[in-house]
């Protein structure tokens, strides 16, 4: 028997960010209160909880920050498509948050995450089928772009479908 209030299928209830009162309160208090940008959005860098890696950089409007607080998986928004994503609602790569901060005027949120491997056999990040989103390097100097890695993790045509690709040219 379950001693949780909700039940799986329940929407979480809602949390209320502390209003921004003054330079104190957001530096040093103990309210979070978030700053979102004149989009309603704050970047959040997203690390692997083991290795360190950066494994994305994303946004969240108010509900995609309230939506991952409450249910311990990361949920962003995206500026793209235009809509709430919960990481791994379609891929099964879900990124199970281990730690959660917010820096030091509230305008950014760093994410730990451990990754779900979903129905693949190595966990991944990136849609493109990259371990990270951060698959490449940029020599510097020169300004051209090297593989940091050099093989996808999965092969996106079978875990997205024709669902339409994120990437907006």
């Amino acid at each position: 028997m379950s001693t949780s209030s909700q039940s799986e299928t329940e929407e979480p209830r809602s949390l209320r960010f502390a209003s921004r009162t003054s330079i104190e309160q957001v530096e040093e208090g103990h309210d979070l209160a978030p700053k979102f940008d004149r989009d309603g959005l704050i970047a959040c860098v997203t690390t692997d909880a083991t290795s360190g890696e950066v494994l994305m950089l994303g946004y969240m409007n108010h509900e995609a920050l309230e939506r991952t607080i409450l249910t311990g998986e990361a949920h962003y928004w995206s500026r793209s498509r235009q809509v709430l994503w919960h990481k791994g609602a379609t891929s099964g790569l879900v990124q199970t948050v281990v730690e959660m901060r917010i820096d030091d005027d509230q305008d950014a949120v760093w994410l730990r995450v451990s990754l779900s491997a979903g129905t693949h056999s190595t966990p991944a990040s990136c849609h493109v089928g990259y371990r990270s989103c951060f698959y490449r390097s940029v020599e510097l100097k020169t300004g051209r772009i090297v593989y940091a890695e050099t093989e996808k993790t999965f092969d996106p045509r079978l875990v997205y479908g024709d669902a339409p690709n994120p990437t907006i040219l």
